[in-house]
């Protein structure tokens, strides 16, 4: 690849006031920002349209609420059509270290098919549910690619390569809603999209605001892992080849 275009892409859903303390961060990297809104109430979106304007961000906007994944499949054909060659995605509501953006870019830079995935370092505030749901969540994720090597299935920040995201997309269809960073992942995997990670400190803020919905979402998750544990058996031939190939550092 002869150019190296990234944007940042933000899905973004009534997190308003995190954006506007998170967004002067972002943009001191110097790399444009693409925002998808995803249906926010109208009050917040009108702000949201303002403050495009005023920050010079490109703004796509859902009419109605689609999920997460919904609207960073939608950043990536934008992004794509606009000229981009990668989308790095990152939560609008700042539990990500901006400081980060940069190395995972430089990793892509270097390894521009490579899809670059955060591996999140928590810290003490990091709820005890969210911390074994991840535990469980990556296990499975074991079980469906035959791999040790993912060291995280559910970061939020990644730097996806736009070509051959879209091919992908073609082919499979992941989740529209929280079970979409997971299924991508596999779905990557499965594809054989090289993988790497890089370690990310992530927060968890006081009065953070999270759209996840324990009862909808888990029941998205659960029903996602049914899905792929049933694609993972034709496609064992092909991962029992690709496990044996791994270097033993890699198997651990």
């Amino acid at each position: 690849m002869s150019e190296f275009r990234p944007v940042l892409l933000l899905p973004h859903y009534n997190h308003i006031e995190q954006l506007r303390r998170f967004l002067p961060a972002l943009q001191a990297t110097g790399y444009p920002i693409l925002v998808v809104d995803d249906g926010s109430d109208g009050d917040e979106l009108e702000i949201l349209r303002k403050m495009a304007a005023l920050e010079e961000l490109e703004l796509v906007v859902h009419t109605t609420n689609r999920g997460k994944g919904a609207a960073v499949m939608t950043g990536f054909v934008a992004a794509a059509e606009t000229g981009y060659t990668h989308a790095l995605q990152i939560d609008a509501d700042g539990q990500h270290d901006p400081s980060d953006i940069v190395p995972l870019l430089e990793r892509a830079r270097r390894s521009p098919s490579t899809l670059v995935c955060g591996e999140p370092q928590f810290g003490a505030d990091m709820p005890a549910a969210r911390k074994y749901g991840r535990k469980l969540t990556d296990f499975f994720v074991i079980l469906e690619t035959w791999t040790f090597t993912i060291r995280d299935s559910m970061c939020g920040l990644r730097v996806y390569p736009l070509a051959e995201t879209l091919a992908l997309l073609e082919r499979q269809r992941p989740g529209e809603r929280m079970d979409f960073d997971i299924e991508m992942l596999v779905f990557a995997f499965w594809q054989g999209i090289e993988l790497d990670f890089v370690k990310t400190r992530v927060k968890y803020p006081e009065n953070g605001l999270s759209h996840f919905h324990y009862f909808r979402d888990n029941v998205k998750i659960i029903a996602m892992h049914a899905r792929l544990l049933l694609g993972m058996f034709p496609r064992i031939p092909s991962l029992l080849m690709r496990h044996f190939r791994q270097p033993k550092w890699a198997k651990s």
